[in-house]
């Protein structure tokens, strides 16, 4: 029997890209959509990096599922009052320092300058943001990606 596909990682990438294509919608994702995919990626990346042959692919898509599982709880750690800093400091451009004094947790946001840019076939305003957070005595980096919607409201696309 002929197989279709011969690369281990080609399989791995194929897979991955087909379940988080699931995410993609025309809603905004929320924070533990965007930690998971961002782990994804970062952890699929990570786990390359070990085992040779069958045990390399094995590790991939180990790194890929832990990656998503702990990106999704970071981003589901976000409350109101954090997701409110987040979105004045996007909104202002400006980078901004707190702690969430509810679970300890403290985050650093640094948004970048603004560009314009095609999101869902629609030009808009993107800012690059750059969240740094310890949660749990863990050190977290996400880079991520905010731009305007139809409203002017500034949303977190990846």
């Amino acid at each position: 029997m002929k197989t279709l596909i011969t690369s281990p990682r080609l399989a791995t990438v194929l897979v991955t890209s087909l379940l988080l294509g699931g995410c993609v919608g025309t809603t905004p994702i929320n924070n533990a959509q965007t930690g998971s995919a961002i782990g994804a990626v970062l952890g699929g990346v990570a786990g390359n990096q070990f085992g040779s042959g069958d045990g390399k692919t094995a590790m991939t898509i180990l790194g890929t599922a832990m990656g998503s599982y702990l990106g999704s709880q970071w981003g589901a750690q976000l409350d109101a009052r954090d997701q409110q800093n987040l979105g004045q400091s996007i909104y202002s451009g400006r980078p901004a320092t707190w702690q969430n004094p509810n679970t300890g947790y403290q985050y650093n946001v640094n948004p970048g300058q603004v560009y314009r840019a095609s999101v869902n076939n629609q030009s808009t305003i993107c800012r690059p943001v750059t969240i740094m957070g310890t949660i749990d005595g863990r050190n977290q980096n996400i880079q991520t990606q905010a731009c305007q919607d139809s409203r002017g409201q500034w949303q977190l696309t990846r």
